[in-house]
Formats: structure tokens, C-alpha cells, sequence
């Protein structure tokens, strides 16, 4: 379970990106632009983002899947909590700025997990569809990062 502290970091952190990410919930081409970069900065942090490693190609994924219109099953409110992990990730600027060496990428943790749990029951529906719908993207089913 997480802290309290952790959750108001997170409450705080999704604050700063609220009004962008519901932007890009209604933009698919600008979702698509947050997730390219999203998949470039796993590539070049990947030594530093510890457990993001896992957590933002499922979000990648799924914010690709609603963003080409292939999963239209996903809440609004999903929609928007998928397109701020994704943002706040790739924010530099953030609660602990991302340059910041051993601890920079610790709030986009407590963010991402955050999403990921209120996420948990929409994002495993999405799993069950992926295994059987989406078509086989080696770069983003076995992404290099």
C-alpha cells in the first residue's frame, strides 16, 4: 500500500499536468507526439528509471492502442490519467526535475504507480485485448528499453 505521502506526491504531481493531459486525451496526434517521446526517454534514461522500465511501455502501449483508435474501451477518465503519467514522465521540469542524478526519476515513479493502480482493472481488460487483438509490434510488445 501506498504512503500518504507518496499519494500527495502524486495527487500533487498529476496537478501540474492535469489540464495538458486532458488536452491530449482529445488530440490523438498530440498523444502520439508524448508518446514517441515517452519511448525515446526510456531508451536514453533506461539505466536510470528503475522500476519505469516496466510500467510506462504498458502505458505507452495502451495510450498507442487508444490513440490509433484500434481499444475504444478505455474511461474518459482513464484516458486522461494514461495521457498524464505519460506527460509527467516525460516533463523534465517536474516535483524533483528528471536531472537531477539518483533521484530525479522518483516522483515519476510515485506518479506512474499511482496511475497504474487506478488504472489496474482498465489496464488488465486492455492486457486481455492485446493478447488477442492487437496485432504483433515486436518494438512495442518487446520494446529495446
Amino acid at each position: 500500500m501506498a504512503s500518504s505521502s507518496d499519494r500527495s506526491t502524486a495527487r500533487r504531481g498529476l496537478r501540474l499536468v492535469r489540464e495538458d493531459a486532458e488536452e491530449l486525451a482529445d488530440h490523438p496526434s498530440r498523444l502520439r507526439a508524448v508518446i514517441r517521446r515517452a519511448q525515446s526517454q526510456l531508451r536514453e534514461d533506461r539505466s536510470r528509471i528503475g522500476s519505469l522500465r516496466a510500467d510506462v511501455p504498458r502505458l505507452v502501449r495502451l495510450a498507442g492502442a487508444v490513440a490509433k483508435g484500434e481499444y475504444r474501451h478505455l474511461p474518459w477518465k482513464s484516458i486522461v490519467f494514461v495521457a498524464a503519467g505519460l506527460l509527467y514522465f516525460v516533463t523534465p521540469a517536474d516535483l524533483i526535475p528528471d536531472f537531477i542524478l539518483g533521484t530525479g526519476f522518483l516522483d515519476d515513479a510515485v506518479v506512474v504507480a499511482y496511475i497504474m493502480k487506478a488504472i489496474r482493472d482498465d489496464l488488465a481488460r486492455f492486457e486481455d485485448w492485446e493478447l488477442t487483438n492487437a496485432p504483433a509490434d515486436p518494438e512495442t510488445l518487446n520494446p529495446p528499453y
